[in-house]
């Protein structure tokens, strides 16, 4: 049913919602380089699930590296690193930009192809905006991204990936800091630096 629902009200893309998600993607669009902290939480009420842990990211532009549950990912739009920490393992792949996967340097694009968009008017607050993002491909493995937007800031404050196995993946975003001397050298992994590293490369 919710599914349904969500389908009949996604008819047509909504213009107060595409208001804010351009405000929110100029802003990013403008800022060069920044790092945050973020939580994602795991829940899923079927199967009694709530994990949760913290990890830092770092973006600019199409790239990013993100060090999150023992493992860093370094992704420079080109070329995917996985590095493992305990196992001091690299896996080494090339990007899919066809792939879909909803990575942190384009999650406040998102909305520009593929998506409709709804403004939740009951589910903001004086402080955020909420806007959910629900994809025209309806083989997707998820049906709604909820984006919680800041009003005065324009910044993305946390958003929610909803899937069809009843998993909600949520992200809150904390300590967001501008960068401003970053360069693409800060978005490759060398395993040079790592003294008997196992590399794993599928390229």
């Amino acid at each position: 049913m919710l599914i349904i629902f969500s389908t009949a009200a996604f008819a047509q893309n909504d213009p107060k919602a595409k208001e804010v998600l351009d405000k929110m993607s100029a802003k990013y669009r403008n800022i060069p380089a920044f790092t945050a902290t973020f939580t994602q939480t795991l829940e899923n009420k079927i199967e009694d699930i709530n994990d949760s842990f913290t990890g830092k990211i770092t973006v600019m532009g199409n790239s990013f590296k993100a060090d999150v549950a023992g493992q860093l990912i370094v992704n420079n739009n080109k070329t995917v690193w996985t590095y493992l920490k305990d196992a001091n393992e690299v896996t080494i792949n090339n990007y899919d930009a066809e792939a879909g996967e909803m990575n942190p340097s384009k999650i406040y694009d998102a909305y520009k192809e593929g998506y409709k968009y709804l403004y939740m008017a009951g589910e903001g607050t004086s402080q955020y905006h909420v806007i959910d993002l629900v994809p025209e491909n309806k083989d997707e493995t998820f049906y709604k991204i909820r984006l919680k937007i800041d009003k005065n800031t324009n910044l993305l404050k946390s958003w929610s990936v909803f899937d069809r196995a009843g998993n909600i993946f949520n992200y809150a975003v904390t300590d967001f800091k501008v960068l401003n001397t970053l360069t693409a050298n800060d978005f490759v992994f060398d395993p040079s630096k790592y003294p008997n590293i196992e590399v794993l490369d599928f390229r």
